[in-house]
């Protein structure tokens, strides 16, 4: 039993899985949806910019999902222990988590941004970025001095989801991306502020969009989870739960952004250009898009089943697990469809000004044949879910590197034909193979896990 009474939102949490994880996905996909659109529209006004700019872009991406991937670090491993000591009754412990969470999201936040002003440009000649350095410069100078606001906005969306305020969540995404939405072309057009401008409109939506959760947190106090900052209690052992999910979760990211990295390298050896950065990279904007009803159901099932896990509730655990995989595979073979049949639309949007135009035809070919592989996506993002869920950082870790990194031999491999689109089919097995794969190992670990064969401390 709780210690306290429970929120309507934990109720749901704690019920049955398949309301609560369509209760929480629902909210949870509207959000993605709005921020990755907000995404696509902020590469179209960085385009007008000229091809220039959205190589820029494209290149900076890893370095940019290397934010996002720190930020989430602290983010999901104190979700998933969040949601697991509310499912073991112990709300003490919980809002402990959050307290600590929330220092160590400060400390981490400062530190990385000093690291990444000395780093980045130096990395970015490293990954070929020497063509267009100083458009990279100045959108990653702004980025990387705003970059607490990125881990404070994480943070706070998190702590949410994990008593299952999703609605909450996505009230915070959605003004994030409204706010962005407003700000880029007065920031960068209007302002004359260019690159620098994008990345300002960002930091000052996530910092804005952050301002009803501070409400809700510390002037209303009406969450389940009561957020102290003045009280961190640095417990080793809630410290070690975080970081056991958070830090693999962090590096997860970063191994990520790695193999997007050495695949730009291998693009543009292939192309002798950014041209090929351009179309692999703002692809994969739309492709992000697409994906979302699986990202957002997988953000549902971290803490369905980490309350499920706290709760020993094994046999839950598993069976989340296996709805929310049909629910994704029926979802993501509709859209992939669809987006096949839209393709030159999608890529419209992208080569509109006659500077970009021609890259029209390749970015189409490249968006029609990832579509083969997005029924399969699923199957990896809710592996690593569960993985994140039971306090199994380093299996999660392990599923998401070998997803992004068998990409890569593959991707060099295919490059010696000297034609791009043999490097688009190859990687697009591969995006098959690895989530397959990944779907077997979570399955094995589901079944020793029903049978007993470990147990809530062994992971």
């Amino acid at each position: 039993m709780t210690d306290a009474p429970l929120t309507k939102d934990v109720e749901i949490m704690l019920g049955s899985h398949k309301k609560a994880i369509v209760r929480m996905a629902i909210p949870m996909i509207v959000a993605m949806f709005a921020s990755s659109i907000n995404g696509l529209v902020d590469a179209a006004w960085i385009s007008g910019l000229g091809p220039d700019a959205l190589a820029a872009i494209g290149i900076l991406f890893p370095l940019f999902f290397i934010v996002v991937g720190v930020s989430s670090g602290i983010s999901v491993g104190a979700s998933s222990a969040i949601a697991r000591y509310i499912g073991a009754g112990s709300k003490a412990n919980a809002e402990r988590t959050a307290s600590v969470a929330f220092t160590l999201t400060i400390i981490t936040g400062a530190v990385f941004s000093v690291i990444m002003l000395v780093v980045t440009k130096p990395l970015l000649m490293i990954i070929g970025g020497a063509d267009v350095i100083d458009l990279c410069m100045d959108y990653a100078n702004v980025m990387f001095v705003f970059a607490i606001a990125f881990f404070i906005n994480a943070l706070l969306s998190s702590i949410l989801r994990s008593e299952g305020s999703a609605r909450r969540s996505m009230a915070i995404m959605i003004t994030a991306a409204v706010l962005n939405l407003v700000l880029d072309p007065i920031f960068i057009y209007t302002f004359g502020w260019g690159m620098a401008g994008a990345a300002f409109a960002t930091a000052v939506a996530l910092t804005l969009a952050s301002v009803p959760a501070v409400y809700w947190f510390f002037i209303r106090k009406d969450t389940y989870i009561r957020l102290r900052i003045g009280r961190p209690h640095f417990d080793k052992a809630i410290t070690k739960d975080i970081f056991r999910v958070g830090l693999p979760a962090s590096v997860e990211f970063v191994a990520i952004s790695v193999a997007v990295m050495l695949t730009n390298i291998i693009l543009i050896g292939t192309a002798e250009g950014t041209d090929a950065v351009a179309i692999y990279t703002t692809g994969w904007r739309t492709l992000n898009i697409i994906m979302i009803p699986c990202i957002g159901i997988g953000a549902a099932l971290v803490p369905i089943a980490a309350a499920a896990y706290g709760g020993r509730d094994n046999q839950k655990v598993r069976s989340a697990y296996m709805y929310s995989l049909k629910i994704s595979l029926i979802m993501m073979f509709i859209l992939a469809a669809a987006l096949a049949a839209a393709a030159g639309l999608v890529s419209s949007l992208f080569s509109y000004s006659g500077d970009t135009a021609y890259l029209h035809y390749d970015m189409t070919l490249f968006i029609r044949i990832s579509c083969t592989f997005l029924p399969f996506i699923g199957f990896g993002i809710l592996s690593s879910s569960v993985f994140q869920a039971l306090g199994m950082g380093t299996r999660a870790l392990v599923s998401t590197a070998f997803r992004g990194f068998i990409i890569v031999p593959a991707a060099y491999a295919a490059s010696f034909t000297g034609r791009l689109v043999d490097i688009w089919w190859a990687t697009a097995v591969m995006e098959v193979i690895g989530p397959v794969a990944v779907l077997i190992w979570c399955l094995l670990t589901l079944r020793a896990l029903t049978k007993g064969r470990f147990t809530y401390s062994e992971h």
